[in-house]
């Protein structure tokens, strides 16, 4: 699994009524987007010391899932909705290992 975190900056542009729809827009892209398993928004509401004021998590199956989401349609206007009001500052991701199933056995003889 890769897990794709971008970080954001709002501007002073950035109201209430943006940040609902832009929400509700990203909540919209699971199940919609090919291998993106789940996506949370969290905000960081520290003050005005915060380095970023939001921050996206998105899980997906590989990389090559990353790469198509950037290309998604129902992406692009979430693109155009955000970048006159935010500035993302950092984007990374992180190969995440999940548990071999095989050797997860419960209850078996010894």
């Amino acid at each position: 699994m890769i897990r794709h975190v971008v970080l954001f900056r709002f501007a002073e542009t950035f109201t209430t009524a943006i940040e609902q729809r832009w929400c509700a827009e990203l909540a919209g892209l699971v199940g919609a987007v090919p291998g993106l398993r789940s996506l949370d928004v969290g905000r960081d509401i520290g003050g005005d010391d915060r380095a970023w004021d939001c921050a996206i998590v998105a899980d997906f199956d590989s990389a090559s899932d990353v790469t198509g989401y950037a290309g998604h349609p129902l992406h692009t206007p979430l693109i155009a909705l955000s970048s006159p009001h935010t500035r993302e500052i950092a984007s990374v991701d992180f190969l995440i290992a999940e548990p071999n199933k095989s050797n997860d056995r419960k209850g078996g003889s010894e």
